[in-house]
């Protein structure tokens, strides 16, 4: 008996043994099967990748990777646009797997797909499960910021009151009541938005929102003081139609723009009206907002539009207005010749040119130089400002070479300026593309070509500085904005910025801040639009933190940014004025 019982005690030893290294076996195996699909991933291998997470994750039995393959099985759905397929496999891990750790980013990858599919509320609806749900500040602060930017764009007010009506959990009634009152704001409702912000300081204390509210809240109570006869400004900015990048920049000039003017009547008697409309990337919304705009005797001046193309629609629009209109952003070149109540803030790819070419001569004292420009995009445009001014003051242009940009080499266009080094001091480059630089900059080091270059703003995001080591010093371009984030008065006003909007200060911002700030040093001063308009051409000099302003009769602003790549890192020479 006791030599029956050893027996059995060997066979389930055995068998044990035999079941855990057949399970470590497979452990190790899944392992690897997912680190290989994951590397397909991130290489962009979307398809290869998605058979094999499917396959861990539903013909496997369960194991450590069972729950992240359902995620990126989902993730590779949607980045292969099967949006069906995708929104099957996260629903359901969200279903099966509830505890997971991966819940946050699956309901947050669930939102990308039907934003995809433009399901607009269904996405925003996801973003609201998951502040209901998640305990991560980091998802929650994403699926806030989102959600706004979902709701204000795509959803009406009914919808996102229907929502605050359905639930009843407390993180997420406040941030709805916010939005609600921001939706309410956008579409002049200040009396309905007053109502929703007092609402939520009195149901919602000790809230997140609480905050912004009290802020949105006094901006309505001091807007009520305005004198109805005080002036205004009317804002027109592309807010919704747009996606990505160019929603961000609008959205961002738009609180610049707000700050600025609730920063002013804060510390003055005199109030400043602002009026914000929404062109919606639409020539039918300039017209309806002309419309609006030119029956409002107190309107002094326009801020926007920033596309070049929308600027030109709203042109024509208002061409029978005599409405100042100033653009912050738009650069091209013939824009002040359709309509003379038109400013640009921006400089034009003219004025780009030739401040460069102002300040070769006049600063660095060069007379010869080469050119070497792409034929695509705006860089012939600069090159041929850069040329005419240049020769203008008496300077040469002893060589000028052409070349088509993402192409890997340069070789016969570089060689060929290299024959002429001993007799330039320098070459001008303006890019049309940052990613030609590596390729660039390579051809340069191969002819030994060792001389000053000067360009244009793309050389502020390009990249590859180590193919030409002795670059550092050599490399000076334009750009219409720099940010010296260790200027005292820049600082003081991002905490103030961001205390009051909880938004990092980027050029965006400064863009839409600082022409804001010109006009308002300007509109006490003007009874009238034209009054006004030739205040702007009267040549004054206005400091601003991202760059200065000076308009003449030409009404394009004269100053950029002189900037030098030094020692690894961009600094500021000057605020460079053409005609200097």
């Amino acid at each position: 008996m006791v030599k029956t019982n050893f027996i059995i005690l060997v066979i389930l030893f055995s068998f044990f043994t035999k079941a855990f290294c057949q399970n470590q076996n497979d452990s190790a195996s899944v392992n690897k099967e997912f680190n290989t699909a994951l590397d397909l991933y991130n290489t962009s291998k979307y398809q290869d990748a998605q058979i094999i997470f499917n396959k861990i994750a539903f013909d496997y039995q369960f194991n450590p990777k069972t729950t992240l393959s359902y995620l990126f099985d989902g993730k590779a759905l949607l980045a292969l646009k099967q949006f069906e397929q995708a929104e099957k496999v996260l629903n359901t891990l969200l279903d099966d797997y509830s505890s997971s750790n991966y819940s946050d980013e699956a309901m947050a990858t669930l939102s990308k797909v039907f934003y995809e599919k433009r399901d607009y509320y269904s996405t925003f609806k996801e973003l609201t499960i998951l502040i209901e749900k998640t305990g991560s500040p980091v998802y929650s602060s994403y699926a806030k910021t989102t959600g706004e930017k979902i709701s204000g764009n795509y959803l009406s007010v009914p919808q996102v009151i229907g929502l605050y009506d359905s639930t009843s959990n407390q993180k997420l009634k406040p941030y709805l009541m916010l939005l609600i009152g921001k939706m309410y704001m956008d579409k002049s409702a200040f009396g309905k938005a007053e109502v929703i912000f007092s609402k939520l300081l009195k149901d919602f204390p000790n809230s997140e929102e609480k905050s912004e509210a009290v802020t949105l809240y006094q901006h309505i109570v001091n807007e009520k003081h305005i004198n109805p006869e005080a002036p205004v400004i009317g804002v027109m900015l592309p807010l919704s139609h747009v996606d990505g990048d160019a929603l961000n920049a609008t959205t961002e000039m738009l609180e610049g723009i707000k700050f600025a003017v609730d920063k002013y009547n804060k510390e003055h008697d005199l109030k400043i009206g602002l009026i914000i409309r929404d062109t919606e990337r639409k020539n039918s919304k300039i017209s309806e907002i002309k419309k609006e705009f030119e029956n409002i005797p107190t309107l002094r001046a326009i801020i926007g539009p920033v596309f070049s193309d929308e600027v030109r629609d709203a042109l024509k629009e208002f061409s029978s207005t005599d409405i100042p209109i100033i653009s912050p952003t738009a650069t091209d070149n013939d824009l002040t010749e359709l309509d003379q109540n038109f400013f640009q803030a921006n400089p034009s790819f003219d004025i780009r040119g030739k401040v460069m070419a102002d300040y070769i001569y006049y600063v660095e004292n060069k007379r010869k130089m080469a050119v070497l420009n792409a034929v695509e995009g705006y860089s012939p445009l600069l090159a041929d400002a850069f040329v005419k001014e240049f020769e203008k003051l008496g300077g040469q242009i002893i060589n000028r070479q052409t070349y088509n940009s993402n192409k890997t080499e340069y070789n016969d266009q570089v060689s060929k300026i290299a024959a002429d080094s001993l007799s330039i001091e320098g070459v001008y480059l303006p890019l049309a593309d940052k990613r030609d630089v590596p390729a660039l900059l390579s051809n340069f080091a191969q002819h030994n070509l060792d001389l000053p270059i000067y360009g244009n703003q793309d050389w502020f995001l390009a990249k590859g500085y180590e193919t030409y080591p002795s670059l550092s010093n050599k490399l000076t371009f334009t750009s219409d904005y720099f940010i010296d984030y260790s200027d005292t008065t820049l600082q003081y006003f991002s905490k103030s910025f961001f205390n009051q909007t909880n938004i990092d200060v980027d050029r965006n911002v400064l863009y839409g801040y600082d022409i804001t700030n010109y006009l308002l040093s300007i509109i006490p001063n003007s009874p009238d639009r034209t009054v006004l308009k030739s205040n702007i051409e009267s040549e004054i000099i206005f400091k601003g933190l991202h760059n200065n302003f000076y308009f003449d009769q030409s009404r394009v602003n004269k100053f950029i940014n002189i900037i030098r790549y030094k020692d690894g890192k961009f600094q500021l020479i000057d605020k460079f004025k053409a005609g200097k």
